[in-house]
């Protein structure tokens, strides 16, 4: 009969256990206070794991966008000098610059790309050292400037009082990744800039230089923003400027 009246005891009062008798209360209470110990210290140990995990987290990332990168620079000359400004004490004169785009069908945010590569060529000649880009001369319009007879360009530069065009045609500004499928599972990433230049003396028609630059940063574990391609950019027109003996 006991067993019966505390059954129903608990039935009729289990919407206010706490008006019910000492024993009952206790028997509500105990698990209430184990309940909220749980949850507190449960809540701890989660944020201890979430602070741990976040410092491994920005670890992580930082690793893969720093890490292990190196830097190289390939240029192939097809006439002219090595440099831009190749010879000591030679001026080029009113230096006009003559930007073009020639990115490949699948690239990406290309108008983005394209801002960006005007921006690094505008830095990159701002203070040439063997000439100037003031007016006559200056950073022209991005166009197809390439697919014009240069007898063409010439006569037309001649005219305007330019001593020498410069032709920069942007070929790659990006980011790249490369992973390994196999294990242990491996990637590596880097940012890419590959141009042509093309430096044309105005009144002989003279190639003065003539090449192709591909600099790129990187190593495994790196994951490289797309805007860190214009310092790839800026670094490589600086170098070919003015070769550093």
């Amino acid at each position: 009969m006991a067993s019966k009246s505390i059954t129903q005891s608990q039935k009729t009062t289990h919407d206010n256990p706490i008006n019910s008798d000492g024993k009952k209360r206790r028997s509500f209470v105990a698990p209430l206070f184990a309940a909220g110990y749980e949850r507190r210290y449960a809540s701890q140990f989660t944020r201890g794991n979430m602070k741990r995990n976040g410092i491994l987290f920005s670890f992580f990332v930082g690793l893969m966008i720093s890490g292990c990168a190196s830097t190289t620079m390939q240029t192939y000359h097809a006439g002219g000098d090595k440099a831009v400004c190749g010879k000591r004490g030679v001026s080029l004169g009113h230096v006009a610059i003559l930007p073009e785009m020639a990115w490949r069908n699948d690239q990406k945010e290309p108008e983005k790309r394209e801002q960006m590569a005007l921006e690094e060529i505008e830095r990159a000649f701002r203070e040439i050292p063997c000439g100037s880009i003031a007016a006559p001369g200056g950073i022209r319009q991005v166009s197809d400037w390439s697919g014009r007879p240069e007898s063409e360009l010439l006569s037309k530069f001649s005219e305007e009082g330019v001593d020498t065009v410069i032709l920069v045609r942007i070929e790659e500004l990006t980011p790249r990744i490369f992973v390994t499928y196999s294990l242990p599972f491996l990637w590596a990433g880097s940012s890419e800039a590959d141009f042509r230049i093309r430096t044309l003396s105005v009144q002989s028609g003279s190639v003065l230089a003539d090449m192709r630059v591909k600099r790129s940063t990187g190593g495994p574990f790196n994951l490289r923003p797309a805007e860190w391609a214009g310092t790839e950019l800026n670094a490589a027109l600086r170098a070919i400027i003015e070769e550093k003996k």
